[in-house]
């Protein structure tokens, strides 16, 4: 049994993977990347259609209705730059991984913990192959500098 602790968080974290399968569903639509960009970009948006119906069957009827706008809104807003594509999506992804980062250290349930952090390990992969396509640089791909949009 979830205590009303981890419900919320895990709903934080629902949340957010519903905002950024809907980020990755636009710039998906977009359709204007190279063929090989276009299916990463597919892979990367179907890894947060998999999240968050992870998660939400973890919470069942407890599971968030609606994504986090505050994440959406802002990083639909910086989308609206398609040279700023990999550093908005780059941003979108370490924002996740801070984010469920300080959830999973909240959490009481282990089997939640896990569950989370099998996704942000993903999610940091995601982050540093986005760092290769803006940079060569080692630290872009590996500092992460992003923000929890879940308090401490």
């Amino acid at each position: 049994m979830l205590s009303d602790d981890d419900i919320n968080l895990l709903v934080a974290a629902h949340a957010l993977e519903l905002a950024a399968r809907d980020i990755y569903a636009i710039v998906v639509s977009r359709k204007s990347r190279s063929d090989d960009e276009q299916g990463l970009l597919a892979l990367m948006h179907s890894h947060h259609v998999a999240y968050e119906q992870t998660i939400n069957g973890v919470l069942g009827k407890r599971a968030a209705t609606e994504r986090n706008n505050e994440a959406y809104n802002k990083f639909f807003v910086l989308l609206s730059d398609a040279s700023k594509l990999w550093e908005t999506l780059l941003e979108l992804e370490n924002t996740a991984i801070a984010t469920h980062t300080t959830i999973i250290s909240r959490l009481t349930s282990a089997k939640n913990a896990s569950l989370l952090a099998s996704i942000t390990t993903i999610e940091a992969r995601h982050a540093a192959m986005l760092a290769t396509r803006i940079s060569t640089s080692l630290d872009l791909a590996l500092e992460n500098t992003a923000q929890s949009l879940v308090t401490q």
